[in-house]
């Protein structure tokens, strides 16, 4: 009987070190909250931040300076990547958003491939055309709104405060600046002059 215990204490125990080995792999596929200490994988949305971070390929990038009345908390560029072996080339832009309250100057960037700037310069119209047409009555607050695949955001706020309309860049800490209303068709202005740039290239 004896024999027999100890025949069945030794299998348990050389055993356990299979066991042991196996939680690593079962964990890993469980459901629920990831460890801190796991990377996050990067978001690229666009096709200009995808070829952006192609590795091992020459890439030839040209920015072109819209020219804006917006001061030193916004810019935007038109830009042109194309990779030198493939061939591959695509057009977009890129705006750039400093936060004037922090004392980092922290800086927010967000692309827009050029199919969302035409989409983007079109709703810009329709936005400012709703705005002009608000009205005080009883709803608290009324926003417009607009975000490409890239981060940036476009919202246009009416509550009992004046409205503003307000520019955020950056998918994962987005960084806010605001402009008046009556700068809206002036960044249409530079939305359009960054898509006739791009157009004629």
């Amino acid at each position: 009987m004896r024999a027999l215990f100890l025949r069945a204490f030794a299998f348990v125990a050389l055993s356990f070190p299979i066991v042991a080995s196996e939680p690593t792999r079962v964990s890993a596929q469980t459901l629920g909250p990831r460890p801190l200490s796991m990377a996050v994988e990067q978001v690229i949305p666009t096709r200009i931040e995808t070829l952006l971070a192609t590795p091992n390929e020459v890439l030839l990038t040209d920015y072109y300076r819209i020219d804006m009345r917006f001061g030193p908390n916004m810019r935007i560029d038109a830009v042109i990547v194309e990779a030198i072996d493939s061939h591959v080339r695509f057009k977009g832009l890129r705006v750039q958003v400093r936060d004037p309250q922090s004392r980092s100057r922290q800086e927010g960037t967000s692309y827009i491939d050029i199919d969302e700037l035409v989409r983007l310069s079109r709703g810009l119209t329709a936005m400012a055309d709703l705005a002009t047409k608000w009205t005080l009555d009883d709803r608290q607050a009324t926003e417009l709104t607009f975000t490409s695949g890239g981060g940036f955001r476009l919202a246009i706020r009416h509550s009992a405060r004046i409205p503003r309309a307000f520019l955020s860049t950056g998918l994962t800490d987005p960084v806010v600046t605001s402009i008046e209303l009556a700068e809206l068709p002036t960044l249409k202005d530079a939305f359009d002059q960054a898509l006739a740039i791009l157009n004629s290239k």
